[in-house]
């Protein structure tokens, strides 16, 4: 192995290291495949931070599914190497109601309040707008765990992304009104 093998066989590597995030983005797209839901958008902000906007087709519940990716770690060497790649996976799930009542506006209201009392990490919480309702958690989650894991990785992260969007399902279920 020559020199120049050696630095394009580093170089390689940090390529690898920095597209994971990417990679765990391209698991998402495919896990929310197999339950049938389209990606609706594709959001990306400054920083390490990535966003997919998903339609919930044929769910009773839920209209829609956000689900972000923030890298909480640098991509070098080093930094992967004591703190692996850690990222806060953010999900995200909306309840669209056409129509409200003032006792859902009440409600809402009870709703909001609770919430300013009650933020820890992991919890779902619950957010109004008038027509539409969010519950989010955010999750820890090492991106080496799934990515380049083959099928074994795929199956532990569509089963980690399907409880906690069950979970918030279930949270948000009591505030899903029926459509006409």
């Amino acid at each position: 192995m020559g020199i120049l093998d050696f630095f394009a066989d580093r170089e390689r590597k940090a390529e690898h290291r920095e597209s994971k995030d990417e990679m765990l983005v391209g698991e998402v797209v495919r896990a929310m495949a197999y339950k049938g839901w389209p990606v609706v958008s594709f959001r990306t902000q400054f920083g390490d931070e990535q966003r997919i906007t998903l339609k919930a087709v044929d769910d009773p519940v839920l209209s829609k599914v956000y689900i972000t990716l923030d890298r909480k770690t640098g991509s070098g060497a080093v930094s992967s190497a004591i703190a692996g790649s850690q990222a806060t996976l953010r999900i995200a799930c909306e309840v669209k109601n056409y129509m409200a009542d003032p006792d859902d506006l009440l409600e809402m209201y009870e709703t909001d309040l609770a919430n300013l009392t009650n933020l820890s990490w992991g919890d779902i919480e619950v957010d109004h707008q008038y027509n539409a309702i969010q519950g989010e958690t955010n999750i820890l989650v090492n991106i080496d765990d799934y990515v380049d894991q083959g099928e074994e990785g795929m199956r532990k992260f569509i089963q980690l992304l399907d409880e906690h969007i069950d979970e918030i399902r279930d949270k948000l279920e009591p505030y899903k009104k029926s459509s006409f």
